[in-house]
């Protein structure tokens, strides 16, 4: 066990409790706490610090004792580091720091136990907390969740769980996804296509995207749906073992992040069905594919993708600088590298949170975790306009998660380097000349918004 160099002492009626230094960012009064319906167990609720939305949590709760009497003027908040840092720490009392005569603390091998030391310290004995031991108290404490899955009940209290990325797209009112390591680039529909002779019902033509001929395939016909026009239509530009193959589809619903155990494969059946598995998704059932369709697809079509370049560069010669998620606000489209981008969700009304800069709209809960949302119009001095179209787009900034509310999500684009050119203008760092410059879109720092944020506050 590593020493422990410095404690903070906090005292609680007959008990005294130290906790390392090297966790603490620092000491405040209590600030106004903002109740959270179906909080966990130890957590009061939220309140705002330094400008960011963090979960006052109760020491006394998670040591089983009664909690901290807010209205005692003696009570404080401590704000932590690292991987605690959107937690604040309510105790009853701060008595002292002091630093750690090694002769005077005795370490404990009980691994379980959140006091992992005993330290003497004058007449007092300090029972020396691991805060990540402690925490734990609070993360198994879980409102009780069962989901029924092909009969069996589903077990949904695990709370860390390998995830994947899919886009969900929809055809014919029917949600799809696809895992989103097979997606180049999304494109608006309204191409010119080159008929193809002798090709299958749901080949519709050719396109030029970037000096090459793409072929593409009209995923509803491929279903079996009905193929309607409209403006939301896309093509999904699909990349695989060195071929691409535009897929066209109705229209982008989301981005979102699944856990492994929602997502349910079914091998046996693929060949009848067109479709590697189902995600259970809440109240849907969403159907996905992967690289298993998309080679089906190459292969019936395998003539044409091999005779749609019309020269000879290779991906290996495009030379890519970024891809990006385009975006509206008001009549002007913006971007996001979508390396920092988790998902993207429909507008829901958040929740306000007292004394925190104006450019905050609230907080949102996802899926049991809390969000802040940063208004990107109040920032860019827009007027704010909420409609049916809008999307919160979630981004992960060290590690925390915020979003954005934008007008619309236009498309997810690769970007090559030479379309890409340097501005580094408050809050852009690019502007991205697409469709041969004809499409100007600038692209956000996502750090520099949040850094921003954090100096307004």
């Amino acid at each position: 066990m590593m020493q422990i160099q410095e404690i903070l002492i906090i005292q609680n009626a007959h008990e005294s409790y130290g906790i390392s230094t090297e966790s603490i960012n620092q000491i405040s009064r209590v600030p106004d706490l903002m109740p959270l319906p179906l909080r966990p167990s130890g957590v009061r609720g939220l309140c705002s610090v330094g400008g960011n939305v963090v979960s006052m949590v109760d020491m006394n709760l998670l040591l089983n004792l009664q909690e901290v009497d807010l209205s005692v003027n003696k009570s404080r908040i401590i704000s932590l580091n690292d991987e605690l840092a959107s937690n604040t720490l309510l105790v009853s009392d701060v008595y002292n720091t002091v630093e750690i005569e090694q002769a005077n603390i005795d370490y404990l091998d009980n691994t379980d136990d959140s006091v992992i030391a005993i330290y003497k310290y004058n007449d007092l004995l300090i029972q020396v907390l691991s805060l990540e031991k402690l925490f734990l108290r609070m993360n198994k404490v879980n409102i009780p969740t069962k989901e029924v899955v092909t009969g069996k009940i589903k077990d949904n209290s695990v709370r860390e769980e390998e995830s994947s990325r899919f886009l969900i797209f929809s055809m014919s009112n029917e949600k799809y996804a696809l895992e989103i390591d097979y997606l180049q680039e999304i494109i608006l529909a309204d191409s010119e296509f080159t008929e193809v002779a002798g090709s299958s019902d749901e080949l519709i033509g050719l396109i030029t995207l970037r000096e090459e001929l793409l072929i593409v395939i009209d995923l509803r016909i491929y279903y079996g749906f009905e193929a309607k026009k409209s403006e939301e239509n896309r093509i999904l530009v699909i990349s695989y073992d060195g071929k691409k193959i535009g897929l066209y589809i109705d229209s982008i619903i989301d981005i979102k992040n699944f856990y492994k155990r929602n997502v349910e494969y079914m091998n046996d059946t693929f060949e009848g069905n067109k479709i590697a598995g189902v995600i259970h998704d809440e109240k849907y059932l969403i159907s996905f594919f992967n690289e298993q369709l998309i080679l089906e697809i190459l292969k019936a079509n395998d003539a044409f993708v091999q005779s749609g370049v019309k020269n000879e560069k290779s991906d290996e010669n495009d030379e890519y600088a970024l891809e990006v998620i385009v975006f509206k606000l008001g009549k002007k489209e913006y971007a996001f590298d979508i390396e920092c981008v988790d998902e993207i969700i429909d507008i829901v009304a958040s929740t306000e949170v007292a004394f925190t800069d104006n450019a905050i709209d609230g907080i949102i809960n996802i899926r049991g975790q809390i969000v802040t949302t940063i208004s990107l119009f109040h920032k860019l001095n827009l007027e704010t306009v909420i409609n049916e179209d809008s999307k919160i787009i979630v981004c992960n900034i060290n590690d925390n998660r915020i979003g954005f509310v934008v007008d619309s999500v236009s498309d997810i684009l690769t970007v090559k380097e030479e379309d890409v050119k340097e501005e580094h203008d408050g809050y852009f760092e690019n502007i991205l000349h697409l469709d041969d410059g004809k499409r100007l879109v600038l692209s956000m720092d996502i750090d520099k918004i949040v850094a921003k944020e954090k100096a307004d506050a």
